[in-house]
């Protein structure tokens, strides 16, 4: 595996640990608790952060997936392991997929837009890599927060 894909799935693994974190020992009522009018529960982050990340990184290399955006923000009743499991499941496909990728594709150009709805959105290959990783750490910390407050509810 080349180093720049090597170096993605060991941060990936560290901030998926910390999500872990932050939801371990929680019930699936504390898990969908919401500190306020519109804020995430530790449930919808999980849900969009998974969907997000694969939808990003799978636009890096080239395996990109479908996502119900709004769905993701309406994400109840998960069990612990359920929202877990999400998260393995996305670090078993990198495991699986970026061996075999070539880090020359990371320049290529692609357009958001062909997979979502939303205007064109011109992004190189390696970019929508960064953005998995970059969306996935901007929600680490609303994960934090969420947890702290709920501790302190």
């Amino acid at each position: 595996m080349d180093t720049i894909f090597a170096s993605v799935l060991r941060r990936l693994e560290e901030m998926h640990e910390e999500y872990y974190d932050y939801m371990d020992g929680l019930s699936s009522a504390e898990l969908d608790w919401s500190p306020g009018p519109e804020m995430n529960s530790l449930c919808v982050l999980g849900v969009h952060v998974t969907a997000a990340e694969r939808f990003w990184i799978g636009l890096g290399i080239d395996e990109v997936i479908e996502r119900n955006r709004p769905a993701e923000f309406e994400a109840a009743g998960f069990e612990l392991e359920a929202l877990k499991a999400r998260f393995s499941a996305n670090l078993a496909f990198y495991r699986e997929a970026f061996p075999g990728q070539d880090v020359d594709r990371l320049h290529e150009v692609v357009d958001v837009s062909h997979y979502m709805e939303r205007p064109s959105q011109l992004v190189s290959r390696g970019y929508a890599l960064l953005r998995g990783l970059d969306h996935t750490a901007e929600h680490l910390g609303h994960a934090g927060m969420t947890r702290q407050l709920l501790e302190r509810r």
